[in-house]
């Protein structure tokens, strides 16, 4: 069985698709997302960064996790 499901913020694509990636019975086969606002550059490293995590080499990680990492830390621009 397929089902098509439109999500109307952007925002909450990446927590959705991880919900659904924890269930065993559940595949995600496709997403398409509306990318003409992305160029060409940054598509091709989302690309890249989905093949590492469909094939096991790392995993998503979630936007409120890495910030936590970094807060309080300086970063110095060269």
């Amino acid at each position: 069985m397929e089902l098509t499901i439109h999500i109307k913020d952007k925002k909450y694509i990446t927590s959705f698709l991880n919900l659904l990636r924890k269930f065993d019975y559940i595949e995600v086969i496709d997403v398409k997302e509306d990318t003409y606002d992305i160029p060409e550059e940054h598509r091709m490293l989302l690309d890249e960064r989905l093949k590492m995590v469909e094939e096991g080499k790392t995993s998503f990680r979630d936007w409120e996790m890495v910030k936590k990492k970094y807060e309080g830390e300086t970063i110095t621009l060269r």
